[in-house]
This record gives structure tokens, sequence and C-alpha cells, in this order.
């Protein structure tokens, strides 16, 4: 039993996870999955799945580690695809390109926090918030691994139709490229079918995906 909790989560807990019928593995146990994947227990109740483990098991709710774990089965594939790929784009940076593609969200004010400072002026200078919407805000962008040049796009919303135009000003940005190379991860509009029909009109690019769950293996993730 240790030894199948040790492997992740699998098949059983994607079905019983899984926002959609197509929706990717987990990459944490809940006592929900752990009730899927063994057969002794799915007629328990979760509080009996949780006495269970505690006293049959020896497992018990703990706290996160600073230890990142990506559950995707083909991860060391999709790495090894993803050295050629920047290999590629090494060898020939003129006809072969190479994006990091990426979406983030962030609102307009901060969040307020605690800090270690003196007291405010008696009348100090204030923002008004009063007609000020602090909705988010969004951003895709993609950046080249070769020269860290960045083109994106930024609305209230990213949706396929900023997918798809960002696709466009790619091809755009890189008329003069025989490849290019977008790696992106596995967010489900970047395979909706609308954006894929739009990829068919730039052939020279090729999507590659990243292992489920791996920001690690992205560089664009440190701009945000």
């Amino acid at each position: 039993m240790l030894e199948r909790l040790r492997q992740g989560p699998g098949e059983e807990a994607r079905r019983e996870a899984a926002l959609t019928s197509d929706g990717p593995p987990p990459s944490r146990w809940t006592l929900r999955t752990i009730r899927a994947i063994f057969e002794a227990i799915q007629n328990y109740t979760l509080s009996g799945v949780w006495r269970w483990l505690r006293r049959r098991v020896g497992v018990k709710l703990r706290s996160g580690r600073v230890q990142h774990f990506s559950p995707d089965p083909k991860y060391r594939t999709k790495v090894a695809k993803l050295k050629r790929c920047l290999r590629e784009a090494a060898r020939n940076p003129k006809e072969t390109t190479l994006l990091f593609l990426d979406e983030m969200g962030y609102t307009i004010w901060p969040d307020p926090a605690p800090t270690w400072a003196a007291a405010p002026p008696a009348d100090p200078p204030q923002a008004d918030r009063r007609r000020s919407n602090n909705g988010l805000w969004r951003v895709i962008g993609g950046l080249n691994a070769w020269t860290g040049k960045v083109t994106y796009l930024d609305n209230y919303i990213v949706g396929r139709a900023k997918v798809i135009e960002m696709c466009n000003r790619i091809a755009k940005t890189y008329s003069r490229a025989k490849k290019i190379y977008v790696v992106e991860d596995n967010w489900s509009i970047h395979t909706h079918p609308d954006v894929m029909a739009a990829l068919e009109a730039h052939p020279q690019i090729e999507p590659v995906w990243l292992p489920t769950y791996a920001p690690w293996l992205n560089p664009i993730e440190k701009l945000w």
C-alpha cells in the first residue's frame, strides 16, 4: 500500500478527481482519490478512509515540502524533446526559433500585508479607489530562448481568441524563421479545436508540450 502511494495518483485518481473527461491526473493525494485506488476501502466514508490510513497504514496528512513533483508519466520523454528543440534552435538561430509561452494574471491594487515600518504621516496622500475597479488583468507572452525578447499581448481576459492572436503575432514577428517551436503547458485552451485550426495557417509553428505541473521547465515563469 505504501509503495502504491509513493507512485503518486494515476488513472483511477484522474477519473475520480479530474474536472473534465480528458483532464490530467491530480498532483497529490486526497482521501477521495486514495479511496478510488484501493478496492478494500471503496465503500468507506472519507472519515473511515482517514482512520484506516492512520491505524492500518501509518499515513497521515503532512505539511507540503519544498519539493516539486510532476505526475506526468511521459515526463522524461517530453524533457528529452524539449532539449532536442533547444539544441536545434541554438545550432541554427536564424532559421529556428524557440519560445517559452505562458499566461499570467494580476490585480491593479496590491494586497496589503504586514511589515515593519514607522507610523504613517498624520495626513498622507491617498489614492482614490472609489472609482477604480480592482479587476484582474492578464498577459500572454512568449520568451525567446535565444535572445530573451518577449512577444506579448494583454487584456482583461485571455482565452482562445487571444491565444490565436498570439500565434498570429508570433508568426509575424518571426516571419523569417522556417521553424518556430512554442513551448507551452497543458492548459486546455492551448489545445482548443479553434486554436489548433488556427495553427494550420502557420505550419512553421510547432507546439512543444511541457510535462504536466512542471513550471520549473518554463523560464518565462521567472519573468512573471
